[in-house]
């Protein structure tokens, strides 16, 4: 049993959206503010004990359907305008469908009702309609409305006071509905109480951890929180290795209140005693006595701390004297052994963990491993294959590490958002193809620690040389004013560089038009001719050595996989052909006379008189006994060179990208 989807209707940016869950992880990925974390909410608001819908979780959008539906209402001449308000306004819906095909139903028995043994999972609607009292609401508001505003005709200030009467009977207006709906007749329906949601998930979440700062009250203490679940727990609940150890130190408690009380209360009575000097009390009065309550359980809830002890054991130190990483990691331990009791305690319910950005203060190794760790310890503590967890990060380090299916990459539009499930790509190929494409890819973001998933916009290049000197170079176009047409220069974007290589960039064509992605290829041209593919100058060329043309060329010419591609046909694209869906192609363009082969004969020959090269001469790299990294570091680091032009493909290519939507809207 599980959560197979949910579909979400007009909650924050999540206008229309559906969202698949794997069985066992769920990974979100996605730049910031795209609605990863507004996924995890919604459903733990729906499991919450709360019914009412709140007015910063209504999508702008509808807000001004509402205002506009609110003021059609107050001047409709229909004789049932109710009914048009009703129809006219969005509601907040979201519909969870629950896979049961294991067998082991639990609490969905309730919402199956159905009785085809053929279909295995369970629809749940939570829906937040108009209220039955709306009618009633909507006088209120406009008697509040017209006693503020009879003395300001002004149509702004009316529509100032309108949102803010709504925003304060907002959660009126709409009222909470769980149905659980037959999957073969829609209509089919039977009503539900928020207890049986709440009965059919356990749902733990674990927080991102913003502040491990021991001053912050709620989590400065995670150990006394632990012992405090403890205290309250039947001992034949707990694990059995923490039985023993428990049931003697809740004997200690009762033996030493027991003895400590006694000794202490007969010395306080001697100092109340000697304390009241006026004859009070009197021997037929009521006497006087001293008794001073020990709560050591209380105390060993909340004065329990972590502290951290050297090798012999002879010294402590706090645990403030260690990383905060680890901290995060300690206080994620113990959150999931609360939650591992929980379950244990209840197999009748779906078991849901969120972990929200779990990556926070750990060092990138550490990130790597974890999602492994958070795999093995629960298997161990409640079993394999139980509990699903849901995560959202914003590291490469976790991303990279989790299956490809189980990733879901969630892209923010203009007003809402996406969510591409990575078990869709790719699109086209064979069976065979899209698991080698799979393959690669997979490898190649692990090893390399690919951030494309996080990117506002991505460059591909060849090598180390180009990934060493695109940062530098885009500093120089903003100076220049080449990005002047835009808000926000690409300087000021998140951009990443990906080192790919002409043999390789190919495979991630399909890769970035899937994530809508606006991305940049640069690459050489590299001229060769004869069977051999010998290089040689422009003059000389036959063909292009570089897979990343060849391919691209075949695609935007229309031409057979193994027709042959002429230097001809790559130099003779137009500008249109330079663009592919949201990727844009660049190499080396004919300069000053010549046309480069590579990136460094470009720098070359558009700075001639920095390097001393005459104009008649033609700039060949090999013979200025460079290594191609030595030589990217020679004009970022040496004075000499900092005032390099930049080859024009180049500034073309980077111009191109930043005109392009941040959002990845063509």
């Amino acid at each position: 049993m599980y959560l197979k989807s949910i579909k979400v209707e007009n909650y924050r940016l999540l206008k229309d959206v559906t969202i698949s869950f794997d069985s066992s992880l769920t990974l979100f990925v996605g730049k910031n503010n795209t609605g990863k974390t507004s996924i995890m909410h919604v459903i733990e608001f729906l499991l919450s004990n709360s019914t009412q819908l709140a007015f910063d979780d209504y999508p702008l959008e509808c807000r001004q359907t509402l205002y506009s539906a609110i003021e059609r209402y107050w001047q409709s001449e229909s004789e049932n305008p109710i009914t048009d308000f009703k129809q006219s306004v969005p509601i907040t819906k979201v519909t969870m469908t629950v896979d049961y095909s294991d067998d082991n139903m639990g609490n969905v028995s309730s919402f199956v009702i159905d009785l085809d043994e053929n279909v295995n999972h369970a629809v749940i609607q939570v829906s937040f309609d108009i209220s039955p009292r709306i009618e009633t609401i909507l006088e209120a508001c406009k008697k509040q409305l017209d006693d503020l505003t009879k003395n300001e005709p002004k149509a702004e200030v009316r529509d100032k006071y309108l949102k803010s009467i709504v925003r304060k009977f907002f959660s009126e207006f709409f009222t909470m509905n769980i149905v659980a709906v037959n999957p073969t007749n829609a209509e089919d329906i039977l009503e539900k109480k928020k207890s049986d949601l709440q009965n059919l998930f356990c749902l733990k979440v674990v927080r991102a951890e913003r502040n491990m700062d021991e001053s912050d009250d709620t989590n400065s203490n995670p150990l006394g929180t632990i012992m405090r679940s403890l205290f309250s727990t039947e001992l034949e609940e707990m694990q059995a290795d923490v039985q023993q150890s428990m049931l003697e130190i809740q004997n200690l408690v009762i033996e030493a209140n027991y003895n400590l009380q006694g000794r202490i209360n007969e010395h306080m009575a001697t100092i109340v005693q000697n304390m009241l000097p006026f004859g009070y009390p009197a021997a037929d009065d009521m006497q006087l006595h001293a008794n001073t309550n020990i709560d050591l359980e209380r105390r060993i809830k909340d004065e329990t701390v972590l502290t951290y002890v050297s090798k012999d054991a002879t010294e402590t130190l706090p645990s403030t004297h260690n990383g905060l990483g680890y901290k995060n990691l300690i206080k994620i331990s113990l959150e999931l052994n609360e939650y591992a009791r929980m379950l244990q305690k209840d197999r009748t319910k779906l078991p849901l963990l969120f972990l929200e950005e779990p990556e926070a203060h750990m060092h990138p190794q550490l990130q790597t491993t974890f999602v492994s760790y958070i795999d093995g310890f629960l298997t161990r503590a409640v079993g394999e294959n139980i509990v699903q967890i849901v995560m959202t990060t914003h590291s490469a380090h976790v991303a990279n590490t989790v299956e490809f299916n189980k990733v879901r990459y969630i892209r923010r539009c203009a007003n809402h958002v996406e969510c591409k499930p990575m078990a869709d790509f790719p699109k086209t190929g064979t069976d065979i193809e899209k698991a080698e494409h799979l393959d690669f890819l997979q490898k190649y973001m692990k090893l390399s620690y690919c951030d494309l998933y996080f990117c506002d916009k991505a460059i591909l290049v060849e090598g180390a040389s180009e990934r060493l000197l695109l940062p530098a170079m885009i500093r120089k176009c903003k100076e220049a004013g080449d990005f002047a047409n835009t808000d926000i220069p690409l300087s000021s974007q998140y951009f990443t560089i990906i080192e790919v290589g002409g043999a390789y960039s190919h495979h991630f064509y399909d890769f970035v038009d899937y994530l809508e992605i606006p991305t940049l290829i640069l690459t050489d041209i590299d001229f060769v001719k004869g069977a051999h593919n010998s290089a040689c100058s422009r003059a000389e060329a036959e063909k292009s050595s570089n897979g990343a043309i060849n391919r691209w060329c075949k695609k935007v010419l229309g031409l057979e996989e193994k027709a042959p591609v002429t230097i001809e046909q790559i130099i003779g694209l137009t500008a249109n052909q330079h663009t592919e869906g949201y990727r844009h192609i660049e190499f080396e363009k004919e300069e000053n006379g010549f046309h480069p082969r590579s990136l460094e004969d470009s720098i070359l020959n558009c700075n001639r008189g920095i390097f001393g090269i005459s104009e008649g001469k033609e700039p060949d790299f090999e013979k200025m006994k460079y290594k191609k990294t030595d030589f990217a570091l020679m004009l970022l680091l040496d004075e000499e060179y900092k005032e390099y032009q930049i080859p024009s493909y180049i500034k073309d290519g980077l111009v191109w990208l930043n005109n392009q939507s941040r959002r990845g809207e063509l």
